[in-house]
């Protein structure tokens, strides 16, 4: 009897300690799990592809379907009675097919995208186009063999931290991306190709071929064009936060800038590269493009000098008043906004002008000029078009319900409301840019 008691004093607090030890480790566990899901909640939406809906494009087909439902249910929380109903007045119908209504049903286009992708359900159905037969045939005779080496993907296993599935995602992507240009740029569509035991062959089993005759052919007319690499700031580790943010603003404007330089030689920003401080087409032959642009300037010879009067701004001082300073501020905003809708209607670019001694002048000091001859034939057909074709077509857009927000409303009320009302604005908007209106246009 002795020897049981001994026997249990010895091993009760071990199987209690280690009942302890173990639940505590599970706990640590879920622990870090929830943060770590917490943390990843708000990331990898992105709304423009989507659709609108908050719906991760890079997750599972399971995981999308989930989400979609929680963004239907809601949809339809928000939505007031008999606000989806399809059937218009005196018997009008205003029935939306499934694929052009993808911005109000989530579920419908996260069943597209499973199959198609989110850019196919963009898209939609893309009519084929019937070839002559001849054409085909043809082709493969003068058509090269192209080495395309296939993508090096990462493999994502279930072991994998979520930081590290996200950069392997992220980079499974660009190699895809980059493999889809090297196709594209032999002249090869990425999806008749398959790859096959590490190689790359078309569907049909044969090598991946392009006539590389005609890239040659069309290199020799263009004429070189000087353009000088974008100047980007090197972003380090030791760097502060506020240096790291004004050097990545510096970095895309420099960037924007040399894009647009670029567009306005006529060579496609997606087509060149920099190596070595040069800007090279993938090819290695030097930027090039026909510079037919400059031959339009002479027609700007007769503008006239447009007298704006620069914005009139509210100086803010550090002893105003909060409200004071946000007042400051909006109408700040608004002058500046009248004075770009100035520049705009007398025909200047806001970015190519700045103000000098009270004075708006060009970046380069010359005074604010535009055409006035255009400006004024502006509105002379301004009002023939809005007769012709925004009215009619506006006749038959509904003008978004409303909710109407009270003081006696609570706040959770009030936020619903509004989230509801902005909702409503953004999708009467849409029927207007579709109709080919402007919403600015429309009262």
């Amino acid at each position: 009897m002795i020897f049981w008691i001994a026997v249990g004093v010895i091993l009760l607090p071990l199987l209690l300690g280690g009942l302890i030890a173990w639940g505590s480790s599970r706990f640590d566990h879920v622990v870090e799990t929830t943060k770590e899901e917490v943390e990843n909640m708000d990331k990898g939406f992105n709304p423009s592809v989507t659709f609108g809906h908050e719906i991760k494009a890079d997750a599972s087909p399971e995981e999308m379907l989930k989400q979609a439902r929680l963004e239907a249910a809601r949809k339809a929380a928000v939505t007031p009675r008999g606000a989806n109903m399809r059937i218009g007045r005196k018997g009008q119908s205003n029935l939306r097919t499934a694929g052009s209504a993808l911005d109000e049903d989530p579920m419908t286009a996260v069943r597209i995208a499973m199959y198609h992708g989110w850019d196919g359900a963009r898209t939609g159905a893309v009519a084929a186009v019937a070839t002559p037969a001849a054409a085909p045939a043809a082709a493969p005779a003068a058509a090269q063999s192209v080495d395309i080496e296939p993508p090096q993907y990462t493999e994502i296993t279930d072991d994998m931290p979520p930081d590290e599935v996200r950069k392997a995602r992220i980079a499974n992507s660009k190699a895809r991306s980059a493999f889809n240009k090297a196709l594209k740029a032999a002249g090869v569509d990425p999806n008749d190709v398959e790859i096959v035991d590490g190689k790359v062959v078309m569907q049909g089993g044969g090598p991946v071929v392009s006539a590389a005759a005609a890239p040659a052919a069309g290199a020799a007319a263009p004429q070189s064009v000087n353009i000088e690499a974008p100047q980007l700031t090197e972003i380090t580790d030791d760097m502060d936060p506020d240096e790291v943010r004004k050097a990545r603003i510096a970095n895309s404007k420099a960037k924007s800038a040399f894009n647009k330089a670029l567009k306005a030689a006529g060579v496609d920003p997606n087509d060149v590269e920099i190596v070595d401080g040069k800007v090279v087409i993938p090819g290695g032959a030097p930027a090039a493009a026909v510079p037919s642009a400059p031959a339009a300037q002479p027609a700007a010879a007769p503008a006239q000098a447009v007298n704006v009067e620069p914005p009139e701004y509210i100086e803010i001082t550090d002893d105003m008043p909060p409200d004071e300073i946000r007042a400051a501020r909006i109408a700040n905003s608004k002058a500046r906004s009248d004075f770009n809708k100035a520049l705009k209607a007398a025909g200047v670019d806001p970015n190519d002008v700045e103000i000098v001694d009270g004075k708006v002048v060009m970046a380069g000091g010359e005074p604010v000029a535009a055409a006035a001859p255009a400006a004024q034939e502006a509105p002379a057909a301004a009002p023939a078009a809005a007769t012709s074709g925004p009215p009619a077509a506006a006749a038959n857009i509904p003008k978004p319900d409303l909710i109407e927000i009270t003081d006696d409303m609570s706040p959770d009320e009030i936020r619903s409301a509004r989230i509801a009302n902005s909702k409503a604005k953004s999708a009467y908007n849409k029927a207007l840019k579709a109709a080919g209106i402007d919403p600015k246009d429309v009262d």
